[in-house]
């Protein structure tokens, strides 16, 4: 059905939408219509939809297809959360806030989920017992596409971490990341907020390797390696000299290519291990 947009109210708190996504969608909409409409309450208030409503108003639209939810208080408001949940840009402040809240409806709504009780509802006939409601943890890790674990520190750290240290995180952006805003939930309260002041103040950046520095790193380590590769091309013509070697000498040599092999192994898993923590930085971190 067709309702006036200017009798859709939104909640306020709701969180912002993005200019930029908002343009993307309203030049998708303009050219191709509005594939999938929005959902309000029965007395028009907004469940889900928020940039596609702010992107047909770009266009200038006075009306906008919507779907009627029967959904009411405790739904409607979890409706709602998920919805944010598909916004890019959350912190990982943010999406514990929204996380924990969602723990309180899902389990008010599902009070049978909640942790000490049965977990998840159940229905038994002759043959089998079937589960019905999953857990809180379950449900929303296979909504966002990650772990319990992840969803469970999450919601950890929004449920202990006070207002004031909250406000100091939030205002800290990217200096506090999540497994150490993990960490200062963990303290006592009267200590949080001066443990989330303290990694406010970022140590001194390392100057990052330009192009030049990172090829020549390469060009070093690759004649290295070719060195070792010829010395053993070397040895290679000599293997019938080795294959002499007493019980005793054969342990020592291997032994001695044990360890060559044992520090290549820890070389590269200590990169491999640096470069993910680059990207987890890159990406969100939150």
């Amino acid at each position: 059905m067709q309702i006036k947009i200017s009798e859709i109210k939104i909640n306020p708190g709701r969180r912002d939408t993005q200019q930029r996504n908002v343009e993307e969608l309203a030049r998708s909409i303009a050219a191709v219509g509005l594939m999938n409409p929005i959902t309000v309450t029965q007395d028009n208030t907004l469940i889900a939809g928020l940039h596609r409503l702010e992107a047909v108003k770009l266009l200038g639209w006075t009306e906008i297809e919507c779907t009627v939810s029967d959904a009411d208080g405790l739904q409607a408001e979890l409706a709602e959360i998920d919805e944010n949940f598909v916004r890019a840009g959350l912190s990982h402040r943010e999406l514990g806030d929204l996380l924990l809240r969602r723990k309180e409806l899902y389990e008010a709504i599902h009070p049978e989920t909640r942790q000490g009780q049965r977990n998840g509802q159940t229905v038994k006939n002759d043959k089998m017992t079937v589960l019905e409601t999953k857990p809180f943890s379950e449900d929303t890790a296979d909504k966002l596409g990650v772990s319990k674990r992840t969803v469970e520190r999450l919601v950890q750290t929004a449920a202990n971490l006070t207002p004031e240290a909250k406000k100091t995180i939030r205002d800290a952006g990217d200096k506090i990341s999540r497994d150490a805003a993990l960490k200062i939930s963990r303290l006592p309260p009267d200590q949080q907020e001066e443990a989330a002041a303290v990694l406010t103040v970022a140590p001194p950046s390392k100057k990052k390797p330009d192009t030049a520095d990172l090829e020549s790193l390469l060009k070093e380590f690759k004649a290295h390696a070719q060195r070792f590769i010829s010395g053993m091309t070397t040895f290679d013509r000599q293997a019938e000299t080795f294959a002499r070697m007493s019980y005793v000498q054969s342990n020592e040599l291997w032994n001695s290519a044990v360890a060559v092999t044992d520090v290549i192994r820890s070389f590269s898993k200590k990169v491999n291990h640096i470069k993910d923590e680059l990207q987890g930085d890159h990406s969100h971190e939150n």
